[in-house]
C-alpha cells in the first residue's frame, strides 16, 4: 500500500515538474490571473508575471473550460418603405415674387361655379403697338409676325393669337404667342402710367408656337419640339432656357404647378384643334436649381376623357391653365376652346372645362369636374385663339380671353375690329368674380 502511494505521488510530481519546465520565458503556457484563463508566451518573470496592476499568474490544474465564443449578429435594419412620390398636390406656400411658383387660389370649385352661373364681371382692355416699328430685342416688326394672309370669309387671317396670359410681373403684366406663315412670335406687354403697350417682340423657330402659361418669373410655351422658358425679368426678355423633346406635345396647351417637394409638374394636352383624333394629357417633371429650370423628364401620359353628355365643344382644347388650391393643395386644370366654324367662330361660344388632377398607383390623370360656356367674338374675346385663367395674389381666379387677330389692311365688315397701318391696338377681356 505504501509502495502504491509512493508511485502515485512520484507520478504527480513528475507531471508538475514537466509543466514547470515548459513555463519559461518565450514558451506559450496556459495560466490564470485571478481566475481569468488565457494562453500566451511567458515574459521573463515567468508564471508570476502581472498584467499592469492585476494579480500574478498561477498554473492551471484540471480540465480547462473555455467560455463559448459568442458570434454577434449584425443588426438588421427594417427595410425602408419606399414612399410613392406625391405628384397631385401643389405647393400652397408660394409667395408672390418667387422665381418658380404661382400663388394658390381659394375654393377653386366654388369660384368656378360662380363663373358658370354668370357671376363674372367682364371688362374690355386694349394694348397698343405700331405695325412698322422694330421692337427689342432683335428688331422684329409686328408687320413681320402679326400680319396674316386672309384665308377665310370676310378677310379673316389664317394666323392668329395662340396664347395670352397674365404674368406675375407688375412691370410686364401680360404676354402671349402668335402664329405666322413662316415664323411665329412671342410678345411681352408692359404697363406704364396705366397704358399697356408692346415692349418686346421675338420670332420663334416654328411657325406655330403653342399657348403659354407663366410660372414665377418665367413664361413657358412650346416652340416646335422645344419647351421654352423665357425669363420675363431679364433685360429685354432675352434669357431663354430650352428643353428639346424631339416632338410636339402641346397643341392643346401647357400648364405648370410647383409641387410640395419643389419639383415642377408640367401638364400638356395634344393635339389641339377640333379634329376627331383622340386626345392625351402628357406629364413632365421639371427640376430647378434656385428657381432656374435645369432638367425635364417625361413621366407618362393619360387619355383625355370628357363625359358623353357634355356638348362636344368641351372635348377640345386650345389653351390650358393649371391652378393649385389653397389649403388642400389640389391641382386643377382649366382647358379652353371656342367655336371655330362659320358664324359661330365670329360670334359663338367659348368653352371652359375644369378638371382635378388625380394619382393612382403612381399614374396621373385628369378627372372632369365641371364646365361652362360664355360668349366669344373675334374682336376682343376669342377662346378659339386664347382663353386662360390666373390666380391673383388675393387668391382669386381671373378669366382672360383675347381678340383673334389683326389685319393692317382692315377687314371687311370689321369683324376683327378697327385697324390701321400705323398705330394699332389689340383688345382683350378680363373677367373677375
Amino acid at each position: 500500500m505504501r509502495l502504491l502511494f509512493f508511485i502515485i505521488t512520484l507520478f504527480i510530481v513528475q507531471i508538475f515538474t514537466i509543466e514547470l519546465s515548459f513555463a519559461r520565458p518565450g514558451v506559450p503556457v496556459t495560466h490564470a490571473h485571478n481566475g481569468r484563463i488565457h494562453t500566451h508566451p511567458l515574459p521573463a518573470a515567468g508564471l508570476a508575471h502581472r498584467h499592469r496592476n492585476g494579480a500574478p499568474g498561477t498554473a492551471v490544474r484540471g480540465k480547462i473550460r473555455r467560455k463559448p465564443k459568442v458570434v454577434r449578429q449584425a443588426r438588421t435594419r427594417p427595410a425602408r418603405t419606399v414612399r410613392q412620390l406625391v405628384l397631385n398636390k401643389g405647393d400652397t406656400r408660394c409667395r408672390p415674387g418667387e422665381a418658380d411658383c404661382n400663388v394658390c387660389a381659394s375654393n377653386v370649385r366654388q369660384q368656378f361655379k360662380l363663373a358658370a352661373t354668370g357671376k363674372i364681371k367682364w371688362q374690355v382692355q386694349p394694348w397698343y403697338f405700331d405695325w412698322p416699328q422694330r421692337y427689342p430685342p432683335y428688331g422684329v416688326r409686328p408687320l413681320d409676325v402679326f400680319d396674316g394672309t386672309p384665308a377665310h370669309p370676310l378677310g379673316i387671317p389664317d394666323k392668329h393669337i395662340q396664347g395670352f396670359v397674365r404674368t406675375n410681373s407688375a412691370r410686364f403684366p401680360f404676354a402671349g404667342t402668335h402664329s405666322h406663315k413662316r415664323k411665329g412670335s412671342v410678345f411681352v406687354i408692359g404697363a406704364e402710367r396705366g397704358r399697356k403697350q408692346l415692349v418686346t417682340l421675338q420670332q420663334t423657330l416654328s411657325a406655330h408656337p403653342s399657348g403659354a402659361q407663366t410660372l414665377g418669373r418665367y413664361l413657358a410655351f412650346a416652340d416646335g419640339g422645344d419647351l421654352v422658358f423665357k425669363d420675363i425679368n431679364s433685360p429685354q426678355q432675352k434669357t431663354e432656357i430650352r428643353f428639346k423633346l424631339g416632338q410636339a406635345f402641346f397643341g392643346g396647351g401647357i400648364g405648370l404647378a410647383r409641387l410640395n417637394n419643389h419639383r415642377i409638374l408640367v401638364i400638356s394636352t395634344h393635339p389641339g384643334g377640333q379634329s376627331s383624333a383622340p386626345r392625351y394629357h402628357q406629364f413632365f417633371i421639371l427640376e430647378t436649381n434656385r428657381g432656374r429650370p435645369v432638367k425635364l423628364t417625361n413621366i407618362g401620359r393619360a387619355p383625355s376623357v370628357v363625359p358623353k353628355q357634355w356638348p362636344k365643344g368641351f372635348k377640345y382644347s386650345e389653351n390650358l391653365s393649371v391652378i393649385t388650391e389653397c389649403g388642400t393643395g389640389n391641382i386643377y386644370t382649366v382647358h379652353t376652346s371656342g367655336d371655330q366654324n362659320g358664324i359661330a367662330a365670329i360670334k359663338g361660344k367659348a368653352y371652359w372645362r375644369l378638371s382635378l388632377l388625380q394619382q393612382y398607383k403612381g399614374k396621373l390623370g385628369l378627372k372632369p369636374v365641371s364646365a361652362f360656356s360664355s360668349p366669344q367674338n373675334l374682336s376682343n374675346c376669342s377662346a378659339r385663339a386664347s382663353a386662360t385663367v390666373f390666380a391673383t395674389t388675393q387668391h382669386k381666379l381671373e378669366f382672360y380671353c383675347h381678340g383673334y387677330a389683326k389685319d393692317p389692311d382692315g377687314s371687311r365688315f370689321n369683324v376683327l375690329g378697327p385697324s390701321s397701318r400705323n398705330k394699332d391696338r389689340f383688345y382683350f377681356k378680363v373677367g373677375t368674380l
